[in-house]
């Protein structure tokens, strides 16, 4: 809720100051809470990663998951707190794995598969309370189908060396791919119960 806070302020104070047109104030709002929340998550994973003894594993986690996100969309919390708590809580979940497990070359192809089959025949999966265009929607899904397309061809050929950090990549590959399905189970779940 401070995020929501803190943005109606800070517009207030650029419409005072005639940086922005008052008739475009919810806009910018909205907007302004969106880059406060957003920030937040990125430093929580960075910070997360600083605990956790190295800050490549949040750049690898990042670089991994957030340009698909945008493109392929999925669950949305209902509010920051949850947000924080999911994306920070799957972060440490990915770093802490990444110690634990190798992402072999199945591994990497298997998980790349299954993104570029969601980003092909899934996404755009919007959220309720943000509906795309036709012209939108297609666009997104493009851009998601080309970025899985990279990534698939990163893990057939091989490119990425095997390490710790690029384990953690490909982790943060399964976070998009649970995302993108809890819409999915909530539909069916909330179709067979309403039955």
């Amino acid at each position: 809720m401070w995020e929501c806070t803190l943005s109606q302020k800070s517009v207030r104070l650029f419409c005072e100051q005639k940086v922005i047109d008052e008739a475009k104030a919810d806009a910018y709002v909205y907007g302004y809470e969106l880059l406060i929340s957003s920030v937040v998550s990125v430093l929580l994973v960075v910070l997360i990663a600083v605990v956790c003894g190295d800050v490549r594993y949040a750049l690898s986690f990042l670089i991994g998951f957030i340009p698909q996100r945008i493109y392929i969309g999925g669950y949305h919390a209902t509010s920051h707190t949850r947000c924080y708590l999911a994306f920070s809580g799957l972060a440490l979940i990915c770093i802490l794995l990444s110690k634990a497990i190798a992402a072999n070359h199945l591994f990497r192809i298997l998980t790349t598969v299954a993104l570029l089959g969601i980003s092909i025949i899934l996404s755009p999966i919007e959220a309720k309370n943000k509906p795309l265009s036709e012209k939108k929607r297609s666009s997104y899904k493009m851009v998601a189908s080309v970025l899985s397309s990279i990534d698939f061809l990163l893990a057939i050929f091989n490119v990425l060396p095997y390490t710790r950090h690029v384990v953690c990549y490909y982790l943060s590959k399964w976070v998009l791919i649970v995302f993108s399905t809890i819409p999915l189970v909530q539909q069916k779940f909330n179709a067979n119960f309403c039955r």
